[in-house]
């Protein structure tokens, strides 16, 4: 099991610690039932704490797919961010910061499979994968790199295919890493032959 959120709650007040617990006792009985199936008993028994508790810190179980739905991706988020501060050109800042957010939840084995399935389940909006893109894909329309215009329409696509990679990674399945960033870069109007070397020159910023 997972103690990430535990993790990050040390030093914190006994609320924030709790909560760490509820968020990583839910991430894991998502992972091992899916989260139609998981039951709220079965999440406060593997916490060892009582219903009661639980109510304390989330409203039911929605409010709490909710919220870890949203800390993955605020985790998720960093990681992106920090691998691509410093990245120019928009196409290949796209392409690191996919890799960078799908080799983050490789290293936590839930975390894909509960985002990618929390996405539909979750209020829209709540995970706004076009709204975090949205100024990559502006910045590459000015830049030139991308051919394509970033409306709502646009960016319900490229929330779909990012969440359909998250869907399918797996450790033993790496190339679907770079597939979803060549369909991310396709879909932004980056001929075939350029969205490979897009790939190929991103691969400097990995290490």
């Amino acid at each position: 099991m997972s103690r990430h959120f535990q993790d990050r709650s040390r030093g914190q007040n006994k609320r924030a610690r709790t909560r760490g617990v509820l968020l990583d006792s839910g991430l894991e009985i998502f992972g091992q039932k899916g989260i139609i199936n998981a039951r709220l008993d079965d999440i406060t028994k593997f916490a060892g704490m009582s219903n009661a508790t639980f109510y304390n810190h989330f409203k039911d179980k929605d409010d709490l797919v909710s919220a870890v739905a949203t800390s993955i991706a605020l985790e998720l988020v960093l990681a992106a961010d920090e691998k691509a501060v410093d990245i120019k050109d928009q196409a290949i800042r796209l392409v690191v910061s996919t890799n960078a957010v799908m080799r983050t939840a490789l290293q936590h084995e839930r975390w894909s499979y509960v985002l990618a399935t929390a996405f539909f389940l979750v209020p829209e909006g709540l995970i706004d994968v076009g709204g975090y893109l949205k100024n990559n894909i502006d910045r590459g329309i000015a830049q030139g790199v991308f051919n394509t215009r970033c409306d709502e329409f646009q960016l319900n696509q490229l929330a779909s295919v990012f969440i359909s990679g998250l869907r399918e990674l797996r450790k033993d399945n790496l190339s679907i890493i770079d597939r979803t960033s060549e369909n991310l870069l396709r879909l932004l109007g980056v001929s075939p032959a350029k969205a490979s070397t897009i790939l190929d020159e991103a691969k400097v910023f990995y290490h």
